[in-house]
């Protein structure tokens, strides 16, 4: 039987705190992880020992995982480590661990890490209910800098409510003295139900375009390359594997509360609730909450939507495979696309309005004669 390249997400659901515009499945950290990390390993055990299966990637994601402790990491990771496992990441935030405990995740197996530094400006650190310093989070960058990381990713947010283009340019100069190898950079969304969502603040629409601008235009005259629209790396070796896999339509496995998971056809999600999703490994129980079948449809859609948000582009031959065809050339008028042989490629300020880009391009499909 042939094998399956296949990415892994592990869920941890913890946090120190709950920050103002997080709608992400997370709660503050309990006392005792254990329960946790019991349940997290049982489903990992049960979703993952298949021997067709080839797991390019690892992502520790979250809340914050490295509130886990690292020989718990150690352990999943020897689990399915393998020649052909290449990129293995854990997300983590400022003054959450020291020099040892860094050092240990990378002694784990943990090869390149995510920093949440979101802001070097105390100020809008507080805003977003951060727990963490400005200062605090330079020295955790210098910190992991030392202790044999070295792909490190650092993310930061634009687009609060009273940031000026002047004052984002500040993170981003910062950002580029520690010369990390990605760079992250999300535009605030407001989440319904978070307290800045219910605030309703923000830059206005045209200070976030400025901003988006002043990123790309900083950070590529600086080296990165900026090849999806939150996205940048210091050379192409240093993109993302993991997340690319998901723009690219790849099979992954999600572990843990609310985690998704992707086959190619089908779609599932496990349970959100924390007692729930323990409680049903406990039963001997897959904690699945439920599922949806792709139609050929719904992945042209998904195509379309990813594939204008990153420089790879949308390959005009995949939406045949589902039986869709495009005829490009209104996309063309826009200026926003560029036509390279079978791919529709953005520019940069195409995947600004990748969105509108896939609704366009969505209402110009037509269904294949005999598909």
């Amino acid at each position: 039987m042939a094998t399956e390249k296949i990415g892994l997400y592990v869920h941890a659901p913890f946090c120190v705190k709950k920050c103002s515009y997080c709608a992400f499945n997370s709660v503050e950290k309990p006392r005792d992880t254990s329960g946790m990390c019991t349940a997290l390993s049982t489903e990992f055990i049960r979703r993952t020992q298949q021997p067709d299966l080839e797991y390019q990637t690892f992502y520790a994601g979250g809340g914050t995982p490295t509130l886990l402790p690292p020989e718990f990491w150690k352990r999943m990771i020897d689990m399915v480590r393998a020649p052909w496992l290449k990129e293995v990441t854990i997300e983590t935030n400022p003054a959450v661990l020291d020099a040892i405990d860094y050092s240990s995740l990378h002694i784990a197996g943990f090869n390149r890490i995510s920093v949440g530094v979101q802001s070097f400006c105390d100020k809008n650190l507080k805003l977003l209910g951060r727990r963490h310093t400005a200062e605090e989070a330079r020295e955790t960058l210098q910190l992991i800098s030392r202790t044999g990381f070295k792909n490190i990713s650092l993310d930061l947010m634009y687009g609060l409510p009273g940031q000026t283009p002047e004052h984002q340019k500040n993170d981003i100069i910062e950002a580029l003295s520690f010369m990390p190898q990605h760079i992250s950079t999300y535009d605030l969304t407001l989440e319904p139900g978070t307290p800045m969502g219910n605030r309703g603040e923000k830059a206005s629409e045209d200070q976030c375009a400025e901003m988006y601008h002043q990123i790309h235009e900083i950070l590529t005259a600086n080296g990165y390359v900026h090849y999806e629209v939150s996205s940048y790396a210091l050379e192409d070796k240093y993109r993302s594997m993991h997340n690319s896999s998901y723009w690219d339509r790849t099979s992954y496995i999600g572990i843990g509360p609310s985690a998704h998971s992707f086959s190619g056809t089908k779609r599932s999600w496990n349970i959100p609730g924390i007692p729930e999703y323990e409680s049903a490994l406990l039963k001997g129980e897959l904690p699945e909450d439920s599922s949806e079948e792709i139609t050929d449809e719904n992945a042209v859609n998904e195509i379309l939507s990813i594939g204008f948000r990153n420089t790879n582009g949308v390959d005009l031959n995949e939406l045949d495979k589902f039986g869709f065809r495009l005829d490009p050339t209104d996309l063309l008028h826009t200026g926003l696309i560029e036509q390279k042989g079978d791919f529709l490629v953005p520019d940069e300020k195409g995947m600004l309005f990748a969105d509108l880009l896939a609704l366009k391009a969505s209402e110009l499909l037509e269904k294949t004669s005999g598909v």
